[in-house]
């Protein structure tokens, strides 16, 4: 028996077919304050409006509140993103919208035991960095609590209650579509398996529960000003638990959109690399941002500050041209003090300038390594040098 606050108001969504008429049908039964029933007929199937009619009728019978979304599948028909993704959006945003409309907090939702086993065993498939194992119970979607209450109830326990209460619902075909990953791991599933499912659900969430605790202590520890602070026993760390780190440390900076636009595993490739490489410096290109491991901590850079100018210096008249860059002062310095043998070059393209120019008897290379001269310092710091020997005649450090 499913029991719902007699004082709440609750928003549905009702998509007609069994789970979510069952989970209608008892809160029904309990009265509570106020029900608004939510359908989206995305138009997928020629007979949509079925499912549709099914959720009229029953709301019409027992005088409830009904929101209907109809969308025109001519938006969707001639793109080609995931279609399941964009459906989610479109429906758990409408839902939101209906929230404001009535001021209702509380979705429920009919996600059933099968939905939450099918859910665990694509998430083994995936192999994607979880921050839950299954369904929750108790979820929040933007400004919505989504509840579903129905996580214990078999697929086959539902069809009979229906059954028994003679409440009428729809099939939707599609979900014997075998083109679907979901649909494939339901056909093979028997529920006389999901004991066994749910006890390891259980165990990987707790495993899980003291894992993204270690994770955002250690991002708690070490984060400065945005900037993470790589330690030495960074890499010895199992390759989940820097996972972790990095999804903390991007949910820190309140950036995590970045980690699920991209296409690659990027969360995946970011931990490897922390783990296994020595070289005190890299970067990736994510979105806007390149993320920047620099010697010993990471960050994220904003790719429009960063900006590689090289200028030629061929007299006094161009020197105004030293001020494109932060450390200008030093470098007008530098030149004088230079007796001003024009032509300099003044750049931060260190790229470049670290192949052929020395500074200090040392090739500028070894120089910035040596020195450990931050990513940071070698973009927004000029370097002046000579065109005529190739000797820097500053310091970026």
């Amino acid at each position: 028996m499913l029991e719902f606050g007699f004082n709440n108001k609750y928003l549905i969504g009702v998509s007609g077919g069994p789970d979510s008429m069952f989970l209608l049908s008892e809160l029904v039964k309990q009265k509570p304050k106020e029900i608004v029933v939510c359908h989206v007929n995305y138009n997928f199937r020629s007979d949509s409006i079925n499912d549709q009619k099914i959720v009229e009728q029953f709301c019409n019978q027992h005088d409830l509140i009904l929101e209907v979304k109809v969308i025109d599948p001519l938006i969707y028909q001639a793109s080609n993103f995931n279609f399941e993704a964009w459906a989610r959006e479109e429906r758990y945003n409408f839902f939101c919208e209906m929230g404001e409309k009535y001021q209702i907090n509380n979705l429920l939702i009919a996600h059933n035991q099968n939905d939450q086993i099918e859910t665990y065993l694509m998430q083994l498939r995936r192999q994607n960095l979880n921050n839950y194992w299954g369904i929750q119970k108790v979820s929040t979607y933007k400004n919505m609590t989504v509840i579903r209450p129905m996580l214990d109830f078999k697929k086959s326990e539902i069809l009979k209650k229906l059954e028994a209460g003679k409440i009428p619902y729809v099939i939707d075909v599609t979900n014997f579509d075998q083109r679907y990953e979901r649909n494939k791991i339901r056909s093979t599933l028997k529920e006389s398996d999901f004991g066994q499912y749910m006890d390891e659900i259980l165990m990987k969430n707790k495993q899980l529960e003291v894992e993204i605790k270690q994770a955002k202590k250690y991002v708690e520890k070490n984060l400065i000003e945005g900037e993470l602070k790589i330690d030495k026993s960074f890499s010895k760390l199992n390759v989940d638990l820097i996972q972790r780190i990095v999804y903390q440390y991007f949910e820190k900076l309140d950036k995590t959109y970045l980690l699920h636009n991209r296409k690659k595993q990027t969360i995946v490739e970011i931990s490897k690399r922390l783990k296994t490489t020595t070289k005190p410096f890299w970067k990736i290109e994510i979105g806007d941002f390149f993320l920047i491991k620099d010697f010993a901590i990471i960050y994220l850079l904003y790719k429009d500050s960063i900006q590689i100018k090289s200028f030629i210096i061929n007299n006094q008249d161009e020197l105004y041209l030293v001020e494109e860059f932060i450390n200008g002062r030093d470098l007008l310095h530098k030149i004088r003090e230079d007796k001003e043998n024009y032509p300099y070059i003044i750049t931060n393209d260190f790229e470049h300038y670290k192949t052929v120019t020395t500074y200090k008897n040392k090739k500028m290379n070894r120089y910035l390594i040596d020195q450990k001269i931050s990513y940071k310092k070698r973009i927004y710091k000029a370097v002046v040098y000579n065109i005529k020997n190739l000797k820097v005649l500053n310091s970026i450090n």
